[in-house]
C-alpha cells in the first residue's frame, strides 16, 4: 500500500487515530522512547536536496540540465551503525523527508543492511534485528510526540487495566500505517536498500524542525526540517 493509497483508510478512522498524538511527558514516564540508542547525530541538511542530473557524455549527445529529484534521491541525513541483534555488518539509516499536508505527516526513510561476511542472498527481518518500525516524531518545543496512525487499538488507551492497555497497544503496533510493517515475513536483503514510509498526525504547532526516530531500536535524527506541502511556513 502506497502513502497515497492510505487516504481511504485515514478517512474511515475514528477517534482512536487521535491517540497517535502523545504527551511527551507521559511518553517518558512509560519508558516508550522509540529512539533506539539515542546517539547524537549531525544536524540534517535541508529537506528536498536532491541529486543533480547527469551529463550525457557519448558522441553526438547534448549536455542535459539538472534533473528533478524523486523521493528516493533525497538525503536529509544519514547514519550507519553496527547491525543490532548481534548480527554482522552494519545498517545504514537514511532520512528522506518529513512532509506535512492534508492534516497528516509523512516520514520517508531508507534502511540498508550490508554484511560482507554473509552470503549475497542472505536476509534479515525486524524480529531478528530486535527493531520495530514504530516511528516516533517529537516536537520538543511543544513537548509533544507523534506515533503512526493505526487501524485497530490505540497508543494510549483510556480507562483500561495494565493487561488491557498492553493488548490494545499491541493491536495498534500491528496495524500501523507503516511500510514495510511485518516483523517476520518481510526480509531485508544483504546489500539492498529498502524504501519505507509512515503516516502520522500533523504536528499541532507547525514546528520548523522535529526529532525523528524512523525505526524503534536505531538512533534518531535531531532537528529534521519539516516541509509543509501547502507552502505555509
Amino acid at each position: 500500500m502506497s502513502p497515497g493509497g492510505a487516504s481511504a483508510t485515514l478517512a474511515a478512522m475514528t477517534a482512536q487515530a487521535r491517540l497517535a498524538v502523545l504527551a511527551l511527558a507521559a511518553l517518558l514516564l512509560t519508558g516508550c522512547t522509540g529512539g533506539g540508542s539515542g546517539a547524537e547525530t549531525d544536524e540534517p541538511t535541508a529537506a528536498g536536496t536532491g541529486t543533480a542530473g547527469t551529463e550525457a557524455t557519448g558522441p553526438g549527445t547534448e549536455t542535459t540540465g539538472p534533473g528533478t529529484a524523486t523521493v528516493a534521491d533525497q538525503v536529509m541525513a544519514e547514519q550507519a551503525t553496527a547491525t543490532p541483534g548481534g548480527l554482522g555488518g552494519e545498517m545504514t539509516l537514511t532520512l528522506r523527508s518529513v512532509e506535512v499536508g492534508g492534516g497528516n505527516m509523512t516520514v520517508r526513510w531508507a534502511l540498508r543492511w550490508d554484511d560482507d561476511a554473509a552470503a549475497q542472498d542472505a536476509t534479515v527481518n525486524y524480529h531478528e534485528l530486535g527493531i520495530s518500525p514504530a516511528t516516533l516524531v517529537t516536537d520538543r518545543a511543544a513537548l509533544t510526540a507523534y506515533r503512526p496512525y493505526c487501524t485497530e487499538g490505540a497508543w494510549q488507551p483510556e480507562d483500561a487495566s495494565a493487561v488491557e492497555r498492553a493488548l490494545v497497544t499491541q493491536d495498534c503496533a500491528r496495524t500501523m500505517l507503516v511500510s514495510p510493517l511485518d516483523r517476520v515475513f518481510f526480509k531485508f536483503p544483504n546489500h539492498g536498500t529498502i524504501e519505507s514510509w509512515a503516516i502520522l498526525p500533523a504536528p499541532e504547532s507547525r514546528p520548523e524542525t522535529v526529532d525523528v526516530a524512523p525505526v524503534d531500536g536505531l538512533p534518531l535524527f535531531t532537528d529534521a526540517t519539516v516541509t509543509y506541502l501547502d507552502g505555509a511556513e
